[in-house]
């Protein structure tokens, strides 16, 4: 009776109710108790969180490529994979207090591990491969969306404060995106040198406002100087909002070397 009670307590939590309960109990029953029961092994959740690794990947996926429109396929892997690893779904888990709904063996549970990062990561996968199973997709897409949510907005704010590197579009996609800003545009306004030398001068625009101006020995070179300094701009408009006063003499010095290199376009 009480394990119905917790049961009926975590499907409030997490807005499902099962049509077979014996699904949700596959998914919150861990190795320790199966093995401490003598039960065979294929009946605790190993193989209900392989199907949810699946589940959660391919939503995973679906959010952030709709989410990101511009993003190269490189930052969307590495979002990906912050997401989806063990720290990333252990909080997941955390947040709909899937620990203290585990069934454990007395070693397990004499050790702490209801709130083992793995064992929580594993049950998360667990929980959202039976939901698949018992209501399927459409079902288990909205569990993984709703229990996600947040985790996924905090790792999007958190990868548009990394704007360095060879990600400089990739940044400057994200902090556009939470501007309300989708769509980017690269032109290049003007290339010089020798086609074995050449030097492209690129411009980049959202909504018909140019961002920034870069230079580089390639197109893709030139955009990504470009975005960096897209970025810098909407940082130091930030600033600006922020501590009000004057402008800085380095932005001063950053229009003045625009000013040159449109000058020197022309």
């Amino acid at each position: 009776m009480t394990e119905q009670i917790e049961f009926r307590g975590l499907q409030k939590i997490i807005r499902y109710r099962f049509r077979d309960r014996s699904l949700l109990e596959n998914a919150l029953m861990h190795t320790s108790y199966v093995n401490e029961q003598g039960m065979e092994r294929i009946m605790s959740n190993q193989r209900l969180e392989y199907l949810g690794d699946a589940v959660i990947e391919l939503v995973v996926t679906d959010i952030i490529f709709d989410k990101l429109p511009n993003a190269d396929e490189g930052l969307l892997t590495q979002l990906r994979s912050q997401l989806v690893c063990t720290a990333g779904l252990a909080r997941v888990a955390r947040s709909i207090g899937l620990g203290n709904h585990l069934v454990l063996g007395k070693g397990a549970e004499m050790t702490g591990e209801r709130d083992n990062p793995t064992i929580l990561e594993d049950a998360f996968e667990a929980l959202s491969g039976a939901i698949y199973l018992d209501g399927g997709w459409k079902k288990a897409d909205a569990f993984v969306r709703n229990a996600m949510q947040v985790s996924i907005l905090n790792a999007i704010d958190d990868m548009g404060g990394r704007p360095t590197g060879s990600d400089r579009k990739s940044a400057l996609q994200i902090a556009l995106q939470k501007k309300g800003q989708a769509h980017i545009s690269y032109r290049v306004a003007a290339a010089e040198g020798p086609a074995h030398d050449r030097t492209f001068y690129v411009d980049v625009y959202a909504s018909g406002k140019m961002l920034g101006s870069g230079v580089g020995s390639s197109k893709k070179e030139a955009e990504q100087d470009a975005a960096g300094k897209a970025l810098d701009a909407l940082s130091a408009k930030t600033r600006q909002r922020r501590g009000g006063g004057r402008k800085k003499t380095g932005e001063q010095s950053s229009r003045g070397k625009s000013a040159g290199n449109a000058n020197r376009r022309k």
